[in-house]
């Protein structure tokens, strides 16, 4: 658990500083600014605690159970009921990452939906042809996705 120090700063002097982070944060452009950012700020320990908060997120509102959380997390249960309660009740900021992330995962399982459909409804090819070669890499790759999302 991060520690936080005993000297507390003074309180509009906390929420300007509070302020320029928040400034920071949306002024980022790319997911590679957003990265070298994040792993600059977070010590490893801190980066996993977030990562794993959003995970149970996500997975709660999906319906998955504590146990199914805790096991394929490795978390407590204090930590998915606290989780929990920032869904239910906090201001809507888990609740809208979540939803997008959500919406990105139906996105992407629809596409891979037709693209499936797409692979199996074209003809068959010559077996050790480029065509089959090419058939079978596509149908590999999205068998790889497919696999990947379903373990989140």
């Amino acid at each position: 658990m991060s520690k936080i120090s005993r000297r507390f700063l003074d309180k509009e002097l906390e929420n300007t500083i509070f302020e320029v982070f928040l400034k920071t944060i949306v002024d980022i452009r790319t997911p590679i600014e957003a990265k070298n950012f994040i792993e600059d700020l977070l010590s490893p320990a801190e980066k996993i605690m977030l990562i794993k908060r959003l995970a149970i997120a996500v997975l709660l509102t999906k319906g998955k159970t504590y146990e199914y959380i805790d096991h394929t997390l490795k978390v407590s249960r204090a930590t998915i009921m606290t989780v929990s309660l920032w869904l239910k009740h906090g201001k809507g900021g888990y609740k809208k990452v979540v939803e997008n992330i959500l919406k990105a995962q139906n996105k992407e399982r629809l596409i891979n939906n037709i693209e499936e459909i797409l692979i199996r409804l074209s003809p068959p090819k010559r077996f050790g042809s480029i065509e089959f070669e090419n058939k079978s890499k596509k149908g590999k790759e999205l068998l790889r996705r497919k696999l990947k999302r379903e373990r989140f």
